[in-house]
């Protein structure tokens, strides 16, 4: 076999291995180009005692690699890997004293004495000794600030700030990997949630300028405000929760309500849109009649519209001035949109009567759609149990099966249970229909006090239709009422 393929065949199988390896334990690939093949084989059955699991084996064959070839380039990674074997052997304290330390000490420059010190921090972690771990976290992005393991090193050490409380510290990592580290595709995911958690901590002490600041190194432009936006008024609903923070919150809701009337002089085409906002804004922090005022500017900058409107009845209807509403819902644009606002009101009044005129209006400017407001009306009509009224009005929507459904109600409330009756038998021609139809029948016959055909019915309803809801219903009925039990499914009876 030549040289060039058992070349390959040894890059073949590191590839191979290493993607069993973890990031902490992969050789460099330089490394392992500069090493003589003897020494690649040698490394090869380390490894793969390594991943085995057999470390003790895997111990000795690194120690036997430090021992024939310890000028070679790649004895920092047998060390290193050593010291992972340790590790795995349950022996953190000499993994550490032996091992990583002596990468950094005898290989200081290269690639593994980086991973190394990294290590020295997880295994102090391990331990348990966690001041010593966040000593040789600092120690690595002080030596080594640019390497693609510092930024974990920093995660690290954000993490055990959040855990300890340590205000000063989280502040100093999140402004590092806010403002200074280069942003790479390894550094680029963790910077970016740094300057978000840096402008988020801002935003609850009120400082929504240095906030700003940070989202900045991320976003420009009509983002960046969109950014700055959301973070502010989340952290204000969440201030406004503790009346403790209720200040706060105000203090914040000012700062950002002048950062919204900046952003209206900068993109004056959205002007109108950043108002609309800042009045939001001005309801969120308990000011009505500044929000109002924000209504008042809208419509004398850039004209009254029906949506503009609309906001100005909702106001006067929170502050109960009904009549008030009453006359910005006579002024719409839109008259269908205006009636119908009036309709909805009188309802929630109780005005049912002056409802249903209101709706009559409306079917007379907009009589393609007089089916949705006759519904409407039946329903204001059954509101006044004005049976006979609702049918008729029913009776004029194309909505079948609803209707006849509807219609049947209302025989059945007028006593005229027979013509209910008529009714859901002919809604069961729709399949879907079918089974509730069936089941309204049953409770029809209980309601003209017929037992018989009651039972009858309910118990079709369970042969007929024994996977549906109504099956369920019925089956529970026929318990209830009449003890009697039957089986789902089966033969039809009529």
């Amino acid at each position: 076999m030549n040289l060039r393929l058992i070349t390959f065949l040894f890059l073949i199988l590191a590839t191979l291995s290493h993607s069993k390896l973890t990031s902490l334990q992969q050789i460099d690939v330089k490394t392992f180009e500069k090493m003589r093949e003897v020494e690649r084989y040698q490394i090869k059955i380390a490894e793969k005692h390594f991943l085995k699991g057999t470390f003790k084996v895997a111990l000795a064959e690194y120690e036997k690699f430090l021992t024939l070839y310890e000028k070679s380039p790649g004895a920092p990674y047998a060390q290193l890997m050593w010291s992972h074997t340790m590790m795995r052997l349950k022996k953190p304290k000499t993994a550490l004293r032996d091992g990583f330390q002596s990468v950094i000490d005898y290989w200081p420059d290269s690639h593994e004495a980086t991973i190394a010190a990294y290590c020295m921090g997880d295994a102090y972690r391990t331990m348990g000794e966690v001041k010593d771990a966040q000593k040789s976290f600092r120690f690595l992005i002080t030596e080594y600030p640019d390497h693609e393991i510092a930024i974990r090193a920093r995660q690290d050490l954000l993490h055990y700030a959040r855990l300890h409380q340590d205000m000063e510290e989280r502040l100093s990592i999140l402004k590092e990997l806010t403002f200074k580290v280069k942003r790479t595709d390894v550094s680029k995911s963790a910077c970016i949630k740094a300057c978000h958690e840096l402008a988020e901590i801002h935003c609850f002490a009120q400082e929504l300028d240095e906030g700003k600041k940070a989202l900045a190194t991320t976003y420009a432009g009509p983002k960046l405000f969109d950014q700055v936006y959301s973070l502010s008024v989340k952290t204000v609903n969440h201030l406004l929760k503790d009346p403790k923070t209720k200040s706060a919150a105000l203090k914040l809701g000012d700062q950002l309500i002048s950062t919204m009337r900046v952003e209206t002089t900068v993109r004056p085409e959205l002007a109108s849109q950043f108002l609309y906002q800042v009045a939001a804004l001005h309801t969120t922090l308990g000011r009505p009649s500044e929000t109002f005022k924000v209504y008042e500017e809208i419509g004398e900058k850039f004209g009254m519209n029906d949506g503009l409107r609309g906001k100005m009845a909702d106001w006067y209807i929170s502050r109960e001035k009904l009549d008030q509403a009453y006359r910005i819902y006579g002024q719409y644009e839109n008259k269908v949109a205006g009636l119908s606002n009036v309709a909805s009101l009188q309802l929630k009044e109780g005005k049912t009567e002056e409802a249903i005129e209101t709706y009559r209006q409306i079917i007379e400017i907009d009589g393609e759609n007089s089916g949705t407001y006759l519904w409407t009306i039946a329903g204001c009509y059954e509101k006044l149990s004005d049976w006979k009224k609702a049918i008729a009005c029913y009776r004029q929507v194309d909505r079948f099966p609803a209707n006849y459904f509807a219609i049947a109600n209302c025989h059945r409330r007028l006593g005229q249970q027979k013509e209910a009756i008529v009714l859901y038998n002919q809604c069961k021609v729709v399949e879907k229909s079918a089974p509730e139809a069936t089941i309204q029948i049953g409770y029809t016959y209980e309601e003209a006090k017929d037992k018989e055909k009651a039972i009858r019915t309910f118990q079709l309803t369970c042969k007929r239709y024994p996977k549906s809801g109504q099956a369920s219903r019925a089956h529970s009925h026929l318990q209830n009422k009449y003890n009697i039990n039957v089986t789902l499914g089966g033969t039809e009876e009529e």
